[in-house]
């Protein structure tokens, strides 16, 4: 019994839970004492089922052999037996076996099947006895718990015990009679005794109809304990008829080190039928023994389609390179899947031989090996055959050439840009001179680092995309801009909540530095607003090639400087644009008016109202529609630009491109100069669509001329989703209009 103390501080500790919960509060329960004598006072008293488990969880920590009396007391309490057993198996006294032991031939049920699994837990060689006595128990789950304990203490004795009570046991018994066998060999194994574990292990196997997994662990255990003298059982199992030991064969070989296994099983590959072929071959990808390549290979050359697949496949797992030549004879041929096969597998191909391996075939006289290796090492990405790339790229095969442009973009690092230069510079044909570019191109883009600059935000939207309720936040996400934010989280703390519940998204595209990006993310990510541009000395290499390059590599410089909206490039642009060859002219001025950022702005507005040729006014025309709504100016200013611009504009297809410029400028005047376009049958479409994206930017702020605006939309558009929008946004200029 607990002292008169201790009881009252129990009684105070419960009491406080249970004001606890009078008050709302969680009820904790009180901390247990830690020392032993206090743990078992409280299995003595009369306190709850939990506090006494929790009291044996205790004890399986700290108690010793004064605790095994109070436990063993409760091992046939049918609540606490199994916290008892709990407590006491980790206690390190005999103590604790005497009293399982005692306690067998007391208590039935459930508490009983426990107490044989903890005898076995604790290997008690001394309940041998008593636990054999149990296989013959009536109920099953007595004589399947003994059999299992059994095979944990792992005697010869118990061993015998097993096997002498196996053939008469109940069906349904066998599998945990063999268990119990299994346990024995292995336990007889650890202790060097593996001539008493190979004859369980035989006799198992010559049990007639033992069930499947019986006979596949017998076999596995039987080759395991012999070792290398183990490898004919594996091969008559691989040989056999009978798929359960076959597949249990292949299991087994996998984890048996010796290398004769894999020479065994190699001899015998080619030998056997399609099915154990394929399964052999995944087991030899398993022991990556690089002695089963050149058999893997052999097959892989002919014979069922299914078994040739499989032996590729097996080879990366293995990951030699004495298979690239192999591999690569497979990659033209007839079969699309075995060619798809080894691709995957010379791609897949792990380590630096194997890349060496695929650089050494750029020496091979075949053009199409040269061809596949050239292939594989832009896939391999293998930084260093960078040079031995650029020796192929002087192949006397055009085709070869073009492929070796390719990888190089591929592989490229900064230091080899003014390679990659020279070989644009130096192109031999026109197709060769594009393939060099788009290598460039790619090796810019590559190097191009992340950029902050002047935003301009043209459409937020938050909500649950893409049918459910959408927020224009448009004016929020400019406003944080605005304030110095440099990013925005997509939040509805930010945005507030369209739709409680419901995973939102949010969408949102802006320019920077007159680059325009568009960018979806989901809620809670973040935008941050940067762009990507091309270091200064990539645009100093491109810019310095320039002066010195036949026209047409010049061109195709010029083409790839656009892509880094640099000044410098611009710079290199303007004086293209004047060149003396009409060529690199015509072509400089098309990338001048066609210019990402509105730096070029100037010089297409000069060139519009100067232009030699119809064609240089068209685009000139056309770039002012492009450049004028992302410049840095006001509403007005950037209206009569326009205007002007529209003046100038001579064909429908530009007078159309206007109206989309004025759709990007938010103004109830810009609105103004859309409507009237509506009555010409020519343009009404795109006035529409201009309408209903300047309403969309200040339906909050002009209500009443986006409410005008709309009705004529949603009347004259044939366009039913642009009416859609139109009357969404006739409802929201309703709403936030005046109240009279």
């Amino acid at each position: 019994m607990l002292n008169l103390a201790k009881r009252a501080a129990f009684a105070a500790a419960l009491l406080l839970a249970s004001a606890a919960a009078w008050c709302g509060e969680q009820p904790k329960a009180p901390p247990l004492p830690a020392d032993e004598s206090s743990l078992l006072a409280i299995l003595k008293s009369d306190v709850g089922l939990k506090e006494k488990a929790d009291a044996c969880r205790q004890l399986a920590r700290v108690g010793t052999k004064n605790a095994v009396p109070v436990l063993a007391a409760l091992l046939g309490d049918e609540k606490l037996s199994h916290m008892a057993r709990y407590a006491l198996e980790p206690i390190p006294d005999p103590a604790v076996d005497e009293a399982l032991r005692d306690a067998l031939g007391k208590v039935k049920g459930r508490p009983l099947i426990g107490i044989i699994g903890s005898l076995g837990v604790r290997r008690d060689a001394k309940a041998t006895e008593a636990l054999v006595k149990l296989l013959a128990d009536a109920e099953p789950e007595v004589a399947q718990g003994a059999a299992r304990a059994l095979g944990k203490i792992g005697t010869p004795e118990a061993a015998e015990a097993i096997q002498a009570a196996l053939p008469k046991t109940a069906e349904r018994n066998q599998v945990a009679f063999f268990e119990g066998l299994f346990r024995c060999a292995e336990a007889l194994t650890a202790t060097g005794e593996r001539e008493k574990a190979m004859a369980i292990y035989d006799k198992v196997r010559a049990v007639p109809n033992a069930p499947q997994q019986v006979r596949g662990g017998a076999l596995r255990g039987a080759a395991l304990t012999r070792e290398k003298e183990g490898i004919p059982l594996l091969i008559a199992a691989i040989k056999g008829e009978d798929y359960v030991l076959t597949e249990a064969a292949a299991r087994t070989a996998i984890e048996m080190p010796f290398p004769e296994v894999t020479k065994a099983i190699t001899d015998e590959l080619a030998k056997l039928p399609a099915d154990q072929q394929i399964l052999m071959t995944l087991t030899l990808g398993k022991r990556a023994d690089a002695t089963a390549v050149p058999a893997l290979l052999a097959l892989t050359k002919g014979g069922e389609k299914a078994v040739r697949v499989a032996a590729i496949r097996a080879l990366p797992e293995i990951g030699s390179a004495a298979a690239v030549p192999g591999l690569a004879s497979l990659i033209g041929d007839p079969e699309k899947d075995v060619a798809t096969a080894a691709l995957d597998a010379l791609s897949g191909l792990p380590g630096k031989e194997a890349d060496a391996a695929v650089v050494a075939m750029l020496d091979d006289k075949d053009p199409k090996a040269r061809a596949i290796a050239i292939d594989l090492l832009g896939q391999r990405r293998v930084a260093g055959a960078f040079a031995a790339l650029l020796k192929t790229a002087d192949d006397a095969d055009e085709t070869l050439r073009l492929a070796s442009l390719k990888a190089l973009g591929e592989l490229a690092t900064a230091e080899n840009l003014p390679a990659l230069i020279d070989r644009l510079v130096k192109a031999k044909t026109p197709t060769e001179s594009k393939a060099a570019e788009t290598a460039l191109a790619s090796l810019c883009t590559r190097l191009a680092v992340p950029a902050s600059g002047t935003v301009v935000i043209v459409k937020a939207v938050y909500g649950v995309f893409p049918d459910g309720p959408l927020v224009d936040v448009t004016a929020k996400v400019a406003e944080m801009v605005k304030a110095g934010a440099a990013s925005v989280e997509a939040s509805n703390g930010n945005f507030g909540d369209p739709m409680n519940g419901k995973p939102k998204r949010f969408r949102i595209e802006y320019t920077i530095n007159g680059r325009t990006e568009i960018k979806t993310v989901d809620e809670n990510d973040t935008v941050t607003f940067t762009t990507r541009v091309a270091p200064p000395a990539v645009v100093d290499a491109l810019c310095a090639a320039i002066p010195q390059a036949p026209p047409s590599p010049k061109l195709a410089l010029l083409r790839v400087l656009r892509a880094t909206s640099s000044p410098k490039a611009l710079d290199a642009v303007r004086a293209a644009a004047a060149d003396a060859n009409a060529e690199v002219k015509d072509a400089a001025t098309a990338i001048l008016c066609d210019w990402p950022t509105p730096e070029a702005l100037p010089d297409v507005a000069k060139l519009a109202k100067s232009a030699a040729t119809p064609r240089e006014k068209i685009l000139a025309v056309r770039g002012l529609f492009r450049l004028i709504p992302i410049q840095e100016s006001t509403v007005e200013q950037k209206l009569a630009a326009l205007k002007e611009a529209t003046a100038m504009a001579e064909r429908p297809e530009e007078k159309k491109l206007a109206l989309a410029a004025l759709g990007a400028i938010p103004s109830p005047d810009s609105l103004a100069l859309v409507l009237p376009q509506m009555d010409t049958a020519a343009f009404k479409e795109e006035a529409c669509a201009a309408a209903v994206a300047i309403a969309e930017k200040i339906v909050k702020s002009h209500p009443a001329q986006v409410a005008d605006a709309m009705q004529k939309v949603a009347a004259e558009t044939a366009n039913k989703q642009l009416a859609k929008r139109a009357n969404g946004l006739l409802g929201q200029a309703r709403r936030a209009a005046p109240k009279k």
